[in-house]
């Protein structure tokens, strides 16, 4: 080889491009939009049963819900952040249409076969049901007592209202050390009687996002018990 083209092979040798790995830093940049990009697609949905986990369907986007229905099972707890309670949680009350007192005795409570009351609904509870889902009715009172803990969820304001009351019992009673959650019910028009009773020690009521009534000065009757209202209007009749 004459040294010209020695020189000549020198001199463009170090030009070539060396061959190294990927930048980690481009990589990492690239994963990154990826998967930001495979989020958003993910959470997209037509409607809740789109959604994973506890989420609810949210103008087409899978969220933390607002409203029941926003969720799958129709239960959204606003107290948890917005979470979708699951339907395997739920025990379910109201039927449009009862043709036979057996509909009502044999129900299950499963959402196509729903009780016909609270009340039928609350010897159910456990084994994981730990919530009552109250579709638009009228509901005769029910009575806690055995340390049940459990929440009742009405409609909230989401179309109709769930009444529990009857003219001389009120609206229900809790004690025994039971913890109960009545979110969006109207609880005692049209009664005599008191429509939230809540007695004993341990025990505790928390009304949420609810009515009281009662045609007597005592809508509340509380006696040792922790009762409290969150979001809850009291009217009594003069």
């Amino acid at each position: 080889m004459s040294p010209r083209n020695y020189l000549q092979y020198l001199l463009v040798f170090p030009l070539l491009p060396a061959c190294a790995g990927p930048d980690p830093e481009f990589l990492a940049e690239e994963s990154e939009s990826l998967a930001e990009d495979v989020s958003a697609i993910a959470r997209r949905c037509e409607d809740a049963s789109d959604c994973a986990g506890s989420l609810g369907c949210v103008q087409g986007v899978c969220a933390a819900c607002n409203r029941h229905a926003h969720c799958a099972s129709n239960v959204c707890d606003l107290y948890q952040g917005g979470r979708c309670i699951p339907e395997k949680e739920v025990l379910y009350v109201g039927r449009e249409v009862v043709s036979h007192y057996e509909e009502c005795d044999n129900a299950t409570g499963v959402r196509n076969d729903p009780f016909c009351q609270i009340r039928d609904a609350i010897p159910a509870l456990g084994n994981g049901k730990r919530v009552i889902r109250v579709a638009p009715g009228f509901y005769l009172p029910f009575h806690v007592s055995l340390g049940e803990v459990f929440t009742v969820y009405g409609p909230a304001g989401e179309g109709g209202i769930a009444q529990v009351t009857e003219e001389d019992v009120g609206g229900l009673s809790v004690r025994g050390g039971a913890r109960v959650v009545l979110d969006g019910l109207e609880l005692g028009r049209y009664s005599h009687g008191s429509g939230v009773r809540c007695e004993g020690p341990g025990t505790r009521v928390v009304v949420r996002r609810s009515q009281i009534f009662a045609d007597t000065r005592a809508p509340m009757y509380t006696n040792g018990c922790d009762l409290r209202l969150e979001h809850t209007e009291v009217f009594t009749r003069e």
